[in-house]
């Protein structure tokens, strides 16, 4: 028997997604609503992040841990080895980032057309400023990386891991991961970090690694947002 079969099923998986796309589109319906009323500059965006990634992780915790008696060490919350994990963690960065860049040039020649990348809107999101930056890389570089890679990695990529097998599962994976950003232009390069990121999984049998190469990836893409000359968004 695999030592690193679970108790919870596909079936449970599925139950969690459509939960997962019920949050998101009441989480929409929220911040529609935050736009209509009067209400502080920030506090919706914070509010509705905050509380969808926080029933993310209760999702997983009913279906895995309530429902099928599963251990947060089981959906991978593990030690792992600290060096040998932050060098996998380097070399895949830089990888997916040389990956992503002949993307971009790919999709330019094909006439790809960019669409407004979702990181221009954390400023207008978290607000400008020093204040906004450190709320920005809670949210994004911190509490999403944790929550999504709790869902992607230890909940989804084991059970399709169990079912059909490491290759499908890193695959199946990293697409549903992608698609669960609504970006169509960077369907591409996203799909290839979730790739990545169910390969540290697999190799480190911790969420550690995983984590630390999302956490990576997010801060970056703060810090180039709000220091590197990047415009805002428009709308």
């Amino acid at each position: 028997m695999d030592d690193r079969s679970v108790p919870w099923t596909i079936t449970d998986v599925a139950y969690a997604l459509l939960f997962f796309i019920l949050m998101i589109t009441m989480g929409s319906l929220v911040f529609l609503v935050g736009r209509v009323i009067e209400v502080p500059k920030g506090v919706v965006p914070i509010a509705g992040t905050a509380v969808g990634y926080l029933l993310l992780v209760a999702a997983v915790w009913y279906f895995a841990i309530l429902k099928r008696g599963a251990t947060w060490k089981a959906l991978g919350f593990k030690r792992f080895n600290l060096v040998a994990g932050a060098g996998l963690v380097v070399i895949w960065f830089f990888l997916v980032k040389i990956i992503s860049y002949f993307y971009v040039i790919l999709a330019e020649r094909v006439g790809l057309e960019e669409t407004q990348d979702i990181a221009r809107q954390i400023p207008e999101a978290f607000g400008a400023g020093t204040t906004g930056f450190i709320i920005a890389a809670m949210m994004v570089a911190v509490l999403a990386p944790v929550a999504e890679e709790l869902f992607f990695r230890g909940f989804l990529y084991q059970a399709l891991r169990q079912r059909w097998g490491v290759n499908v599962a890193v695959i199946a994976s990293g697409v549903l991961f992608s698609l669960a950003h609504f970006n169509l232009y960077l369907l591409v390069p996203i799909a290839v970090i979730g790739f990545a990121l169910a390969y540290l999984y697999e190799r480190s049998d911790s969420l550690g690694p995983p984590i630390m190469l999302h956490a990576l990836n997010n801060l970056i893409s703060v810090v180039v947002v709000y220091y590197g000359g990047v415009p805002p968004a428009v709308g």
